[in-house]
């Protein structure tokens, strides 16, 4: 999923980025659906809980997360976790990987 958001730094400069977000899930596949997660549930899901939270959004002023905490990529990553997790069946998000530029990732694992 590609999004984009800005933050105020410390030094009080909004900057902007592209965000890329990358997620695995992992666990038992249900042999009803030869599936561990419906794909487009997943997507939905992604849609919901991170596309419609921060996608052209200053995750300085237009949301509650970080008005106590600087918004790094470390802490936005673990933060959009902690929110897929909470929505996700049975502890089956494994991994994100979210990338604010082509050469720089932050990952977040189980």
């Amino acid at each position: 999923m590609d999004f984009s958001a800005s933050y105020r730094g410390a030094d009080g400069v909004t900057h902007g980025h592209n965000y890329e977000l990358e997620v695995t899930v992992s666990g038992k596949v249900d042999p009803a659906t030869g599936m561990v997660v419906d794909l487009k549930d997943l997507k939905e899901l992604m849609e919901r809980e991170i596309e419609a939270r921060f996608d052209h959004r200053s995750l300085s002023d237009d949301t509650p997360y970080f008005r106590d905490r600087a918004p790094t990529p470390e802490t936005f990553a673990e933060l959009i976790f902690q929110l897929l997790d909470k929505a996700l069946p049975d502890h089956s998000l494994y991994r994100i990987r979210l990338s604010p530029t082509r050469d720089l990732t932050v990952e977040v694992t189980r």
